[in-house]
């Protein structure tokens, strides 16, 4: 059968490729390969700008995605699982004997391990922001009464929880034993963290070592957290009511496909081995997929943009 022909091929060519030792990476570097970033392209990813290109911005969000919630070793981990998720669609097209489907599945399940990787990292940012809001709230209204930062991060310490707890140890820790110079401390406690009101209020520190009058516009940065919230609770209010109704229709559509063997087993063999029931399966996948993609961009966290 044409299904054992793909199996037993699959088999050889991973045995070829270990007496050979040759590594996934490889393929990856080859890929990888072409013009070198210029300095401006670097700038642009610092700034927070989008990448040109649609692989080299999925390159850079994947990898901000992974340092954001300290998971930078797992880059290679993730190319390699998109790479099997081709693999897997494009054998799967080949056993329902579609072609049509391969761009289609190949591109799905490539792209599963990246939507699982967003998914993790928005619930990680919504947890980030909740936790930052609170901590350089209690910090704040703590320097505001004594004038003192170092002091004020000492005695909150105890009401704060992880992630965020942690950075501002280390900034204890520095500040007291490491380094005297708080402008030096302020700054690494503010590259900890990739949050751009977070940035703000780490900005606004480091002037008030020299201008103490400058205390008094913290608060104005710290409402800015609680700006976002409302506007994020707003956003998914909006969207969890079409976002539903969006996934129950991809779940019709995939649902009619087997649903169609009892009620019209001709219309079932039309769909799935004549070459127009081929290509109208290959565009309503292609349009489910468009869909789900259209959703995990729109469920993203908003971010604040000044």
């Amino acid at each position: 059968m044409f299904w054992v022909e793909i199996v037993i091929f699959l088999l050889v060519a991973g045995g070829v490729m270990t007496l050979l030792r040759v590594d996934f990476k490889d393929f990856f570097q080859l890929a990888a390969r072409g013009k070198p970033s210029t300095l401006k392209d670097d700038i642009d990813v610092m700034l927070g700008k989008p990448a040109k290109g649609f692989f080299n911005r999925e390159t850079v969000e994947i990898e901000q995605l992974l340092k954001t919630t300290g998971r930078e070793g797992r880059f290679t981990m993730v190319k390699r699982l998109s790479l099997l998720g081709f693999s897997v669609g494009v054998l799967i097209s080949i056993l329902l004997n579609n072609y049509f489907l391969i761009p289609v599945l190949g591109a799905g399940f490539a792209f599963a391990p990246v939507w699982y990787l967003r998914s993790t990292a928005m619930i990680y940012k919504k947890h980030l922001n909740e936790e930052l809001e609170t901590a350089i709230s209690v910090i704040t209204t703590s320097y505001l009464r004594t004038g003192d930062i170092l002091k004020s991060v000492k005695e909150n310490i105890p009401y704060l929880n992880p992630p965020i707890k942690g950075n501002f140890e280390a900034f204890v820790t520095e500040a007291e034993i490491i380094n005297a110079n708080l402008i030096s401390a302020i700054n690494s406690l503010k590259m900890k963290v990739p949050n751009r009101i977070y940035h703000e209020w780490c900005n606004t520190l480091i002037q008030c070592q020299s201008d103490r009058s400058m205390k008094n516009t913290l608060p104005y940065t710290v409402q800015k957290f609680s700006d976002i919230r409302v506007v994020q609770s707003e956003l998914e209010a909006i969207i969890n009511e079409p976002k539903k109704e969006a996934f129950a229709m991809m779940f019709l559509v995939f649902c009619n496909v087997p649903l169609l063997y009892f009620l019209n087993k001709s219309w079932f063999e039309t769909l799935l081995f004549s070459t127009p029931g081929k290509l109208a399966l290959a565009i309503s996948a292609g349009i489910v997929l468009f869909a789900f993609t259209r959703i995990m961009q729109l469920s993203k966290p908003i971010e604040y943009r000044g």
